[in-house]
């Protein structure tokens, strides 16, 4: 079975025959302390595997070994340097491809998207970084990204511009209001004329009249 060697004391690896020896017993007794202190540091010595625990002071000095040339130790928090250093030596072996510098970028902000140039019309070369998410930071943070960009693109490639995505929650409220109502005229009661009858009597004339000259004697005429 094996024993956890923490746990083991110095006196226990002792051969039998000496083990019960006083100047044996304080000579194992003073070492323990120190080869427990020994033990405890073995850990320490494995960096790649335990990157996730180890303090940010160490993490700056990997930094500098691995020559991470985007890493910024005051503009960083410690789970963006994490993942930088974490992925470095893997990004310097694809350097000047599109799927690291998107990888770089979505390490110090969240995702992004590569566009060459063919794709949305630019001039030859050309590239742009499209479709950033995160939280919204200072200008300081996007200095810093540009001069990610250029420490991973390829050389001959130009950034052309670097588009944000954001995305807000919101809640659209809908009201609606329904009426009924009945509408009722009142009018004045109607005046009605009484039935009125009456004759119509109507009356004509003729005159008719004859005119005679009878002659006279002395010449003149009598009508």
């Amino acid at each position: 079975m094996m024993a956890d060697i923490s746990k083991v004391a110095l006196l226990d690896l002792v051969p039998v025959s000496i083990r019960g020896d006083p100047q044996v017993q304080a000579a194992a007794a003073a070492l323990d302390q120190e080869l427990k202190a020994v033990t405890a540091a073995i850990p320490s010595t494995l960096l790649i595997s335990r990157i996730d625990e180890l303090p940010e002071s160490v993490l700056d000095l990997l930094a500098w070994q691995f020559h991470v040339d985007f890493y910024e130790p005051a503009s960083l928090d410690l789970a963006k340097k994490r993942v930088l250093v974490k992925q470095s030596i893997a990004w310097h072996r694809r350097k000047g491809t599109p799927s690291v510098v998107e990888e770089m970028v979505q390490a110090i902000l969240d995702n992004a998207i590569v566009e060459e140039w063919p794709e949305y019309g630019g001039d030859p070369y050309y590239f742009r970084v499209v479709k950033i998410g995160g939280e919204l930071v200072d200008t300081e943070a996007y200095v810093l990204l540009k001069k990610a960009i250029d420490t991973v693109k390829n050389t001959r490639s130009w950034l052309e511009g670097i588009s944000l995505l954001r995305q807000i929650d919101s809640r659209i409220y809908f009201g609606v209001l329904q009426s009924t109502h009945t509408k009722v005229d009142i009018f004045p009661s109607a005046f009605r004329m009484p039935d009125i009858s009456s004759s119509l009597y109507c009356g004509g004339l003729i005159h008719v009249h004859k005119s005679e000259v009878i002659p006279c004697q002395t010449g003149q005429a009598v009508s």
